[in-house]
């Protein structure tokens, strides 16, 4: 038989009920769970921020980040963050290197690591960094000093080595250019690198060619006097110098070459040989007491007229030495040096300042100064200046 519950009953019933359920619903919280800053809308009786989780199925490793902890109480709006730890290979200049992050980007782990924007890496500092890691070849940027031809600048960059230093600074070299230090030298913090901006310049000038003094012996004229046969004629050359310049400044200058494009006239002197004696009358032979004898001709005088020719810079010495043609250096011997000369060539020459003028022969080589063209011995310099002040302006004429 069927059993007839009342009305009244059956809604105190559902009364009943329903104050059960409102119960419950009000001791629900509103939270927010985010993994990886995704967040997700969850309601939840749990009381700990660890229950939630295990609800949720999210397991936590020890390098992984939870906050607040798990043993936290939730209240209503509780926001949970879950960040999981990553596994980071860093290649840092050559050297490898393993890390652990919550971060999400590598632009992150960099900032931590204060590698600087300009560094060289295998991928975008803004890649994101995926539950699997990441691997990154970083080649970091150093703070330099750059001084190219004098002036100073600071530069940065990621480049391993000096060459590759200045192709980023856009520093171009020339063959004559030079470094330091070496282009090969690997750049390390705060290196200075100095750039030599160097630079040859040839230049060509147009110089005289003395010409020499050739003297003939003719019967023609009394011995001791001589004439003027051929006047000599400088020859003109053509000298090529290459002046060195480092950082815009000369250091040196130097002749390369000499191309003689008229040769020179020689000078010819007529010298007099015939004796000025004559021959005694019979009989101032007769008469004579004693045979006699001619006297004999007078040796032919130097010519110290004023030397016909080029015009260059004179210098002295007298230290002892081995002269180039193997004779022991006379400071008192008439002598002179010079870079071109056949040894033994006779020189003539004069000091326009007084007229004094001394011949000199050739036994050694020098001098290896620029403008300078003899280096005479003490005695001859000191027959035609004041060997005190060491150089002198000379004309002079190869004899």
């Amino acid at each position: 038989m069927r059993k007839v519950i009342p009305l009244a009953v059956a809604g105190g019933v559902l009364v009943a009920s329903g104050g059960v359920f409102g119960a419950a619903q009000a001791l629900a919280k509103d939270i927010e769970v985010s993994q990886d800053g995704v967040p997700v809308k969850v309601r939840t009786w749990d009381s700990t921020v660890g229950d939630v989780l295990d609800k949720q199925g999210i397991t936590v490793g020890e390098r992984d980040l939870v906050a607040p902890s798990p043993a936290t109480k939730i209240t209503d709006g509780q926001q949970i963050s879950v960040r999981y730890g990553r596994e980071v290979r860093l290649n840092i200049d050559g050297q490898s290197e393993t890390l652990w992050t919550t971060a999400l980007t590598l632009d992150e782990v960099l900032a931590e690591r204060s590698i600087r924007d300009e560094s060289r890496m295998s991928t975008s500092r803004n890649a994101a960094i995926g539950r699997e890691g990441l691997t990154v070849d970083i080649q970091t940027a150093k703070k330099t000093t750059l001084v190219v031809a004098g002036e100073s600048r600071e530069f940065i960059s990621p480049a391993p080595t000096v060459e590759e230093l200045l192709k980023d600074a856009q520093v171009e070299l020339t063959p004559d250019d030079t470094t330091d230090p070496a282009l090969d030298a690997p750049i390390v913090e705060d290196l200075t690198v100095t750039v030599n901006k160097n630079e040859n310049r040839e230049t060509t000038k147009t110089v005289d060619v003395p010409f020499k003094t050739v003297r003939k012996n003719t019967s023609k004229l009394p011995a001791g006097t001589q004439k003027v046969e051929t006047e000599g004629v400088p020859g003109k050359a053509v000298e090529v110098w290459v002046e060195r310049f480092e950082n815009g400044k000369s250091v040196s200058n130097e002749r390369t070459s000499t191309r003689v494009e008229k040769e020179p006239v020689n000078k010819v002197v007529l010298v007099g040989t015939r004796s000025n004696s004559a021959s005694p009358s019979p009989s101032a032979r007769n008469n004579s007491a004693a045979p006699r004898t001619s006297a004999p001709a007078p040796a032919p005088a130097q010519d110290l007229s004023p030397a016909n020719g080029a015009s260059c810079v004179a210098s002295n010495y007298w230290q002892g030495q081995m002269t180039a043609n193997g004779e022991v250096f006379n400071p008192n011997a008439m002598t002179t040096a010079h870079k071109t000369l056949p040894f033994n060539t006779r020189v003539k020459v004069t000091n326009p300042r007084n007229g004094k003028t001394v011949i000199v022969r050739v036994n050694d080589r020098g001098p290896f100064i620029a403008g300078r063209c003899l280096d005479l011995s003490r005695a001859a310099f000191a027959q035609i200046g004041d060997p005190g002040q060491g150089i002198m302006t000379v004309n002079y004429e190869v004899l």
